[in-house]
Formats: structure tokens, C-alpha cells, sequence
């Protein structure tokens, strides 16, 4: 909490939150809502030792409007920033659902996984053993997989629930992969495939950084959601031409973290809509404004 911060306020205006004018109360809503972060956990403090129904209804609704406020505010400075980082990214996109995620114990699970792929690979592979590593720990050894039912599961498409039941769906999977892979210094990017997402494995450049550009673009593609399965753009063209879609620029290239991101977003998106989530399927619209 900042040295600054004035409990003594905060906690005045906590005690205001029973008047039951509507006036009075946007007045010191507002005031609060200036307070950022910090006054979230003195609010839920007061939510336990209060049973106003009304004050505690308050409460919630100031609480969500602090943590998404600040939510917003995260993810319009990594989309400034470039979008570079990948895994933040996808942070910031879990507490969209997550508010109060464990960050710290999710990137050590994380790390962890990572570790173990690593420990595996040696710069004498080539760009698909090293590929086939990455599969053989992350779909055999910890047996990373889900369903094409998927989709319509709101639950599968955040990190946290990947990580820990290692279910999730294609985009969930493919996200988790490249950030697996860039975290390993393998030049994996994501590609918004219509109709489905995968990544593709880029022709390294002569120094690697989040931010990087291929020199002679696409290698091979790569089918996380199928254990990783390893293709050319021959089989996209053919599996575009069944599926009666017209080929486009994005089905091939690398796509941008905060495209990725995107995609995640209308995936979720429609995901809500299916399960009935109105009122995340509205906040999440907000969300994907930021990205555009």
C-alpha cells in the first residue's frame, strides 16, 4: 500500500457506504473509485464484518470496478508497449475472469514446466527435434491436451486452469505452447488460422528478442492442439479449400502477440455468449477495444 494513502479517509467513507441516498453515495463511490487498487482489500475487509445487504452490494461493485479500472489501464500499457511479452499478455487476459489471480505461484508452475522441456534440449537438435522435445514433455510427460468441444467452455481458456488441470482448448493450448517455446528462445509465433489457431516456426534471426522479425518468415507450421503436429503451408491451403474458406494473408504469416491476444478474446467471447455469460460477454467487448 503506499505511504500515502490515507486509511483513516478510506475508512470514513467505508462507513458512508449505508446511506441509502443514491446521490450520497455516487459522491463517495467516486471518491473511492479515485483511491485505486489499494482500497480493495480494506473494502473487502469491511464486505466480512458487515450484514448490510446494501452495503455489501456496494462493496462488490466498487471492488469490480477498481480491479477492472486498473485491468484496463494494465493491458492499454502492454498493447503501447508493443504487446512484446506474450505471457504478460495472457496475464493480464486470465484476470480478466481472475481478478485475484496467484501470479507469482502461476509463473513458477510455469517456469517449472519450462525447466523441464529445457533440460532436454542441446543446440546440436535441429529446429524439429527441438520441436519434438517441446511435444514429447508438454503432451506425453505432462499430458497437456482437450477436446473440440472445447470452445464453448469458458473455463478451458484461461492459464491458470490450463496449468493446473492441463485441459484446455485450441487457443488456450496454442498460447501456452508459444510462450513455452519463445521462454525456451525457439522462434515460435502464432498464426490466427480461420477456423482454428495454430503457431509456426520462423527462420531464426541473428539475435532473438520478444520482439523479433523473421528474415525469410514461415519454416514449418506447427498443430499444438494435435500434440504438435508438424505441417506445410501446402496442408493449410488444403484444409482451407475443404473447409470452402478463402485463403488469406493472416492463414500464413506470423501473427502479432497482440493479435493473438485478439483471437483469444472473440474465441472467449463467443464462448460466453454460449454459456449464457451476458454480462462477461459485454465487459469482455470493452476489453477487446483496447486490442484494436
Amino acid at each position: 500500500m503506499p505511504d500515502d494513502f490515507d486509511m483513516d479517509h478510506l475508512n470514513l467513507l467505508i462507513h458512508l457506504l449505508d446511506d441509502p441516498d443514491q446521490e450520497a453515495f455516487q459522491q463517495v463511490s467516486n471518491e473511492i473509485l479515485t483511491l485505486g487498487l489499494p482500497a480493495v482489500e480494506p473494502l473487502e475487509e469491511a464486505w466480512f464484518n458487515t450484514n448490510d445487504n446494501l452495503t455489501r452490494k456496494r462493496i462488490e461493485e466498487l471492488v469490480h470496478s477498481l480491479q477492472y479500472d486498473s485491468l484496463y489501464t494494465e493491458l492499454e500499457g502492454w498493447v503501447a508497449s508493443g504487446g512484446q511479452d506474450l505471457l504478460r499478455g495472457y496475464m493480464i487476459a486470465t484476470r480478466f475472469h481472475y481478478p485475484n489471480l496467484e501470479e507469482e505461484k502461476l509463473l513458477a508452475d510455469l517456469n517449472k514446466l519450462t525447466r523441464s522441456v529445457w533440460i532436454e534440449l542441446n543446440d546440436n537438435l535441429t529446429s524439429l527435434e527441438k520441436i519434438k522435445v517441446l511435444n514429447h514433455v508438454l503432451f506425453g510427460s505432462y499430458e497437456i491436451g482437450g477436446e473440440i468441444t472445447d470452445i464453448h467452455i469458458p473455463d478451458h481458456y484461461f492459464l491458470n486452469n490450463l496449468i493446473h488441470s492441463r485441459h484446455g482448448n485450441a487457443v488456450s493450448i496454442g498460447i501456452l505452447y508459444i510462450i513455452i517455446a519463445q521462454k525456451l528462445n525457439l522462434p515460435v509465433k502464432g498464426v490466427d488460422l480461420t477456423g482454428n489457431f495454430i503457431a509456426c516456426f520462423t527462420h531464426i534471426p541473428s539475435e532473438f528478442k520478444d520482439d523479433y522479425k523473421p528474415t525469410n518468415e514461415v519454416k514449418f507450421y506447427i498443430n499444438p492442439f494435435a500434440m504438435g503436429a508438424v505441417f506445410t503451408r501446402k496442408e493449410i491451403l488444403l484444409y482451407l479449400e475443404k473447409a470452402g474458406i478463402v485463403p488469406s494473408l493472416n492463414c500464413f504469416k506470423p501473427a502479432s502477440n497482440i493479435a493473438v491476444l485478439k483471437r483469444w478474446c472473440y474465441d472467449l467471447l463467443q464462448a460466453y455468449l454460449d454459456s449464457g455469460m451476458k454480462e462477461k460477454a459485454k465487459e469482455l467487448k470493452s476489453f477487446i477495444k483496447i486490442l484494436k
